[in-house]
């Protein structure tokens, strides 16, 4: 589909005028080692991504447990080492928010919530969301999308100059010539995050379990909404993107099992869970409780009966632990349960 089907001849006038800036504000794409359009340098990106987080840090403070602070950061400085931006500083937090999410600001400013962290049930996985994010930043996105606002900004300026259209309708024109733009932007992070985690050992499809997990979310919103007579809500959260079945992603995490290292090195399923150990976990909206990991030490344990311990019923549970809608703990293993 064109946006620009039916428009007055003197937009594509005023487009011709502001195309020189396009020539004269690129900079090379650490990732593609191409030229690419660009209104913000190294420097600025470095300072405009400090600004920012002091602000995150200061709406939504760190998570107080040092010990996995230094864990997450471990994990996302190993795989940094391995991207295209070696040669800037990266700060990994761990951010109190029961929500479901993860972020990248521009610099090498990376954020994961205690509320996705619960969710995650490996060190494979959590490696998978700093991957993207990382991806994030090394192929400079954020720096693209800014660049992008701030041309778009200056264009529908002079064009409502010149026509004597509204502005926040010019606004919405402006936002349509962005839109489409997150997706192959989230395939690249994909890409780059798969990369990343084969190269430092861990198996690349952890990219893909990452996703099944963020998807359960969708699912099991939807059987909660069945059950409560109510809409489901609508998941914006990190990898909202993307499709459940995605060729295109399958493709580009495929690839990076050709490196020489991946798989090499365990998913570290337990490892993870004990340092999730006492994590908190919002239950309601006045309720919050800690994860309590536990070993299941009898056969023909199902979720259900956990929940009589927990805080937490037996289908969310097994989304808790990654095996909604059907699955049952195993003989043997680590689970999460909320008390």
């Amino acid at each position: 589909m064109s946006y620009y089907r039916g428009l007055p001849r003197w937009f594509f006038v005023l487009f011709m005028l502001s195309f020189p800036l396009v020539l004269t504000s690129c900079s090379v794409n650490p990732v593609s080692g191409k030229k690419e359009f660009s209104l913000i340098s190294k420097d600025q990106e470095l300072s405009m991504g400090l600004q920012a987080h002091k602000g995150v840090v200061k709406k939504t403070p760190p998570y107080a447990n040092k010990a996995l602070q230094t864990y997450v950061n471990g994990i996302g400085q190993q795989l940094a080492k391995k991207s295209h931006r070696r040669n800037i500083y990266y700060t990994f937090t761990v951010l109190d928010d029961p929500t479901v999410n993860a972020f990248a600001l521009p610099g090498g400013y990376i954020y994961i919530t205690t509320g996705l962290m619960a969710y995650l049930n490996s060190e494979a996985e959590l490696a998978g969301v700093l991957g993207h994010e990382i991806g994030h930043v090394t192929a400079r996105h954020g720096v693209q999308q800014a660049s992008a606002g701030m041309a778009t900004s200056v264009l529908v300026g002079l064009i409502a100059k010149q026509s004597g259209v509204k502005p926040d309708l010019l606004g919405q024109f402006g936002s349509a010539l962005l839109r489409g733009y997150g997706r192959d932007h989230e395939l690249q992070a994909d890409r780059l995050g798969s990369e990343y985690l084969a190269h430092v050992g861990y198996d690349p499809k952890s990219m893909m379990d990452v996703i099944s997990v963020l998807k359960a979310q969708e699912e099991y919103d939807r059987y909660a909404a069945r059950k409560e007579g109510r809409r489901p809500s609508a998941y914006h959260g990190v990898f909202s993107t993307h499709p459940s079945n995605d060729r295109r992603l399958q493709e580009v995490v495929g690839a990076a099992k050709h490196i020489a290292t991946a798989g090499s090195r365990p998913a570290n399923r337990n490892a993870y869970l004990n340092k999730i150990n006492g994590l908190t976990f919002r239950v309601s909206k006045n309720k919050t409780g800690r994860i309590v990991v536990g070993k299941i030490t009898k056969t023909g344990l199902s979720f259900d009966t956990l929940a009589q311990k927990s805080l937490l019923n037996g289908q969310k549970l097994r989304l808790l632990n990654g095996k909604f809608p059907k699955g049952e703990p195993e003989f043997g293993s680590l689970v999460k349960i909320v008390q």
